[in-house]
């Protein structure tokens, strides 16, 4: 309960860190599960702001709080993360960085890594490259990660992503599938996604099937919130739990 109430806190944080005299201040607020093989299930909050502290430099932060599940081994692990994005953008590219950290009840990790976006009439594509390091697990990671957005209306999108991560103990592709769609009239979205992972070393497939909703604030359409909100992934886009 502890954590709990502590992801809670931090989360609302989020929202209304943007101090009040940055330009074009939005976000969201999101809550999602995700089942990945027979027997892993997550839970998860999630929060993010952007806004713009001078006219060429944007900020993004990030924060969430997972809860995930292990059916036969009926364990339970329970973590939070914390990021942050610096990077400027205009209407026909981003580039930018970023730095996360995230502590679960046995494992602490922190990442960083760089970060762009191409814009195109309906289209969007970005690319992200990071590394990641756990002192508990004695492991560092890196890995690159591409995604194509497509936009059949301002508040319908369709995602493809490929990812390649390559950590101490195994080598991970992934590929992936996914959408989004956002009420014209209410500033509420449904979005589901499909992952699928090849280990390497350890010869095992895994697939990872997502459902969520966000809550947005700001007055952005989706593809508003692609091209001057809150839409940069940070690790998530490379390493995408699956280390």
């Amino acid at each position: 309960m502890k954590n709990v109430l502590f992801a809670s806190a931090a989360l609302a944080a989020v929202a209304f860190a943007a101090p009040a005299f940055a330009q074009d201040t939005s976000g969201y607020f999101g809550a999602g599960y995700t089942r990945t093989g027979s027997d892993v299930e997550t839970y998860d909050l999630n929060a993010s702001v952007a806004f713009k502290p001078t006219d060429q430099i944007g900020v993004q932060l990030d924060a969430g709080y997972t809860s995930l599940q292990i059916d036969d081994e009926f364990s339970s692990e329970n973590a939070f993360g914390a990021g942050a994005h610096v990077f400027t953008r205009n209407d026909q590219w981003a580039v930018g960085g970023f730095a996360a950290v995230s502590n679960s009840d046995s494992v602490s990790t922190y990442n960083l890594g760089v970060e762009g976006a191409k814009y195109f009439d309906n289209l969007t594509v970005a690319g992200t490259i990071a590394y990641g390091s756990s002192d508990d697990l004695d492991a560092d990671a890196w890995g690159v990660g591409g995604e194509v957005r497509y936009f059949l209306t301002d508040n319908f999108r369709l995602n493809a992503g490929l990812g390649y991560a390559d950590a101490d103990y195994d080598k991970v592709w992934s590929a992936g599938l996914g959408g989004e769609y956002q009420l014209s009239s209410k500033p509420f979205s449904v979005y589901a996604g499909y992952t699928h992972y090849q280990f390497d070393d350890a010869d095992i497939d895994e697939d990872k099937l997502s459902i969520g909703m966000r809550v947005s604030f700001g007055g952005q359409t989706l593809k508003g919130r692609d091209r001057s909100g809150a839409s940069f992934t940070g690790a998530a886009g490379v390493f995408g739990g699956a280390f």
